[in-house]
C-alpha cells in the first residue's frame, strides 16, 4: 500500500524464451520478403507485444480480422499478460518492434532514451472513479469533503485499490485526488495490486471502498449487481486522457517506412470498425480473453463513456504532457520528457489524408 502523495537476451531469444506467443501470421507468397511496396521492408518478421485488456481493442481488431495478414512479414504476437514490466524489458532489449501499451511505461522509456515513437493512440478518457454506495452518498452531499466525511464516520481513511505505481490508473488518482480535488493524503489511502483481477476482488470482499479502473470491470460490477457506482470519469476533469497506445520501435518507421504507414493504416481501420460495428469489436475482445470476459459485459461495456477508441496520437498530447508532469512530481521519471520525444503523427497524417 502506498500514501497518497538483469540479464540481457539477444533480439529473436526473448521471444523464443518468453513462450507465450500468440499467434503467427504470414500470407503465403510474401513471407520473408525483403520488399513490399515502393519504399521497402528490412523486416522478415514483425514481433509484436501486447496484453489482451481493452484499451488495445486495435490489436484484438487487427488480429482476429486479418488484417496483420495483409502486411507481409510473418507477424509473431506474444501476450504478455500476468508478466509485469517484461514487455519494456523485451522492448528495451531490442525483441519488439511494435508494441500495444499504456503511455506511463512509454514516458519511461523514452525518459531513458529507448528509441521508439507513439504512432497512434487506442484509447483516450478511459478510466473511471467508483466507490462504495454508501460513499456515493456522502460524495453527493459534501463532494470532496466526503473523504473527509467518510474518516470521521469509519475512523480510518477511504481505500482506493488500483493498479501498481507508475500505471496510468495510478498517476490518474494521485492527480485527481490533489489536483483537481485537493484532497490531504490523511484520508485517502490507495492500495496498489496487479491486475484487474485483484482489483475487483478487493472491492467485492469489502478490502477497498472505491477504484480507478477501466472497462470492462466497471460494465461487470454494475451487471453483477455490486454496490458500486460512478464517481466520475476521466473525461470530465482530463479531456484527452491517454491510456493505450501503439508504440513502434525506430527501426520500423524510419527503416522501413511503407510498412509503418501500413500498420497505422490496418489500426485507423481497426478504430473504425470499433466505433462502425461495436457488437464485433465486443466479440473480439472477448475472444481475446475468453470465459474472464463474456460477450454479455462486452458488448455493454463497449457502448460504455469510458470506451473511447481512437487513432489520432495528437489527440492525446496534451493529456500526456500532464502525465508526464505528474510522473516527475511523484518522482517517477527525474526529468521532464518532451512530447515531441514521445510521438510520431506524421504517418497518421499521411494514412488519413
Amino acid at each position: 500500500m502506498s500514501e497518497y502523495s538483469s540479464s540481457s537476451y539477444g533480439r529473436r531469444g526473448f521471444l523464443a524464451r518468453a513462450g507465450a506467443v500468440a499467434g503467427t501470421a504470414a500470407i503465403g507468397g510474401l513471407a520473408g520478403c525483403t520488399s513490399l511496396t515502393g519504399g521497402g521492408s528490412n523486416i522478415d518478421t514483425l514481433n509484436v507485444a501486447y496484453k489482451p485488456v481493452f484499451p488495445f481493442l486495435q490489436r484484438h481488431i487487427m488480429d482476429q480480422q486479418g488484417f496483420f495478414d495483409e502486411l507481409g512479414p510473418s507477424v509473431e504476437q506474444t501476450n504478455f499478460a500476468d508478466k509485469g514490466l517484461t514487455i519494456v524489458k523485451a522492448y528495451a532489449d531490442g525483441d519488439i518492434d511494435l508494441a500495444f501499451m499504456g503511455i506511463t511505461p512509454v514516458i519511461k522509456m523514452k525518459h531513458k532514451g529507448i528509441p521508439g515513437k507513439v504512432t497512434a493512440a487506442n484509447h483516450k478518457n478511459g478510466f473511471v472513479a467508483m466507490a462504495h454506495e454508501e460513499f456515493v452518498s456522502l460524495w453527493e452531499k459534501h463532494g470532496a469533503d466526503a473523504f473527509q466525511k467518510f474518516r470521521e464516520q469509519n475512523g480510518r481513511k477511504f481505500r482506493f485499490s488500483t493498479f501498481p505505481k507508475g500505471s496510468v490508473a495510478y498517476i490518474l488518482v494521485q492527480y485527481w485526488l490533489r489536483e483537481e480535488l485537493g484532497v490531504s493524503p490523511d484520508v485517502v489511502e490507495i492500495e496498489t495490486l496487479g491486475g484487474a483481477g485483484p482489483v475487483r476482488q478487493s472491492l467485492l470482499t469489502g478490502n477497498a471502498d472505491g477504484t480507478f479502473i477501466m472497462e470492462p470491470i466497471p460494465t461487470a460490477l454494475q451487471l453483477k449487481d455490486a454496490p458500486f457506482e460512478w464517481l466520475t470519469w476521466s473525461g470530465e476533469f482530463m479531456s484527452g486522457q491517454p491510456g493505450g497506445v501503439m508504440f513502434m520501435h525506430d527501426r520500423l518507421w524510419k527503416d522501413s517506412p511503407d510498412l509503418a504507414q501500413s500498420i497505422v493504416e490496418k489500426h485507423v481501420r481497426a478504430t473504425q470498425l470499433i466505433n462502425n460495428k461495436p457488437d464485433t469489436a465486443a466479440k473480439a475482445v472477448s475472444q481475446t480473453l475468453g470465459e474472464k470476459l463474456p460477450l454479455k459485459v462486452a458488448k455493454k461495456a463497449v457502448r460504455s463513456k469510458a470506451s473511447n477508441y481512437i487513432s489520432n496520437p495528437t489527440e492525446i498530447a496534451d493529456g500526456t504532457q500532464l502525465f508526464v508532469d505528474e510522473m516527475k512530481s511523484l518522482g517517477q521519471i527525474k526529468q521532464t520528457v518532451e512530447t515531441g520525444t514521445i510521438f510520431e503523427p506524421s504517418l497518421h497524417r499521411e494514412v488519413s489524408q
